[in-house]
């Protein structure tokens, strides 16, 4: 039997390395985070709002309709337009929600101190 090599007997792992200070992450406060969270559900919303309505208008403009909407597709706008005017409205008051928390604060509210 041959005698084990060298990467054989040294073990599997790295040595740690450990970031200077300087290039450490901060950890986000309490607002920051809540800002950050608000963002991507406010884009995310937004999004699926804006596919929603190209979806829309790309099959009333461009796909041959015929005289009559067939009973498929009338079920399918009867459910997608409560549905993007839903969002629609969680979307607005998310945005608003973040707006007028903002506004309380600068007004320094002894609730907010």
């Amino acid at each position: 039997m041959a005698a084990p090599t060298a990467t054989e007997t040294q073990p599997m792992t790295q040595p740690i390395r450990h970031r200077p200070p300087s290039r450490r992450k901060r950890r986000y406060t309490p607002e920051e985070l809540e800002a950050r969270v608000r963002a991507v559900v406010i884009i995310t919303i937004a999004g699926v709002v804006s596919v929603s309505v190209i979806a829309i208008i790309y099959s009333l403009i461009f796909v041959y309709q015929p005289e009559n909407l067939s009973p498929v597709d009338d079920q399918f706008f009867q459910i997608l337009s409560p549905l993007t005017l839903s969002l629609g409205g969680t979307l607005a008051g998310l945005a608003a929600g973040g707006a007028i928390r903002k506004r309380d604060n600068e007004r320094g509210d002894p609730e907010n101190d």
